[in-house]
């Protein structure tokens, strides 16, 4: 007599339904991880163009307080030029491209005529909360003998 050792089908039973669920559990961690990667590009891309923006604004209070140090042409509304007080601002930016974003401008006077220099800081700030984002900027000028 021979005997038949095949599995039978009624013996496989629920292996399919074991398949199922590993395929699901497997496809749903894939799942995630793919939405932890897309979380994490734009969080990375918000960070940097708000980067991008605070060093425009750290930028934009250098030029002020340059303009403020070496005025282009005599403005009786301003104060004289080199007075490095007149320099010292907070400006809120309500621009378009830097709505939202500020910059601290703080000036410096080191030594004295006719070798005076300018010690400038600009700190340029955008975004709030857990992305708020500063850019430092350092400039250095030395005064124009009269």
């Amino acid at each position: 007599m021979r005997h038949n050792h095949h599995p039978s089908f009624h013996a496989q039973r629920g292996s399919m339904l074991v398949i199922a669920v590993f395929a699901m559990t497997a496809m749903a961690a894939l799942g995630a991880a793919l939405m932890q990667i897309n979380w994490s590009q734009k969080d990375t891309t918000t960070r940097e163009v708000l980067g991008t923006r605070a060093w425009f604004a750290a930028n934009s209070g250098t030029e002020y307080a340059m303009v403020r140090l070496f005025p282009l042409e005599k403005n009786p509304n301003l104060p004289s030029a080199g007075a490095c007080e007149t320099a010292n601002a907070v400006i809120p930016f309500t621009s378009k491209g830097l709505l939202g974003c500020s910059a601290k401008v703080t000036c410096e006077t080191l030594g004295t005529a006719p070798s005076v220099q300018y010690r400038i800081e600009s700190r340029g700030e955008c975004g709030s909360g857990s992305h708020k984002v500063v850019r430092v900027q350092e400039s250095w000028a030395r005064g124009i003998a009269p």
